[in-house]
């Protein structure tokens, strides 16, 4: 899900191309394709004077958050080094600020994961999704 401001204005969901190999990896992988997508999205921004903010990626893996901020490289990570250098780039030159979200408050589960009743519709309302039968 990207933001603007409080206003949700683009999301997606598909399945990765590549077969990850751990939970981390593939978080990581969605991360490069969200930065990608808000590059795309400033560009658009610029060209229509709007001033430059510092846009922020919440995700509910600690892993993918530590290895971002973490110049090492893993033997891990070569799978999938690319897109680590893309995101530590971002972070460095500080194009993106990350951010871990414990998975409760994650709200882009919506669209990737089977939740209670409760939390699809605390979700639901959080994006400002009606029930056409109560509205």
């Amino acid at each position: 899900m990207i933001y603007f401001g409080s206003n949700p204005i683009a999301w997606l969901s598909k399945k990765q191309k590549v077969v990850s190999r751990s939970s981390t990896e593939a978080e990581y992988r969605s991360i490069a394709a969200a930065l990608a997508e808000l590059k795309w999205i400033q560009n658009l921004l610029t060209e229509i004077h709007l001033p430059p903010t510092t846009p922020t990626i919440r995700t509910d893996n600690l892993g993918a958050v530590l290895l971002a901020s973490n110049p090492i490289m893993h033997s891990k990570t070569k799978h999938f080094e690319l897109d680590l250098h893309f995101v530590r780039d971002a972070l460095q030159q500080r194009q993106l600020q990350l951010l871990h979200v414990p998975a409760t408050f994650q709200i882009a589960d919506i669209f990737t994961k089977p939740l209670t009743a409760t939390t699809f519709t605390a979700f639901s309302r959080k994006l400002m999704v009606l029930d056409k039968n109560n509205h």
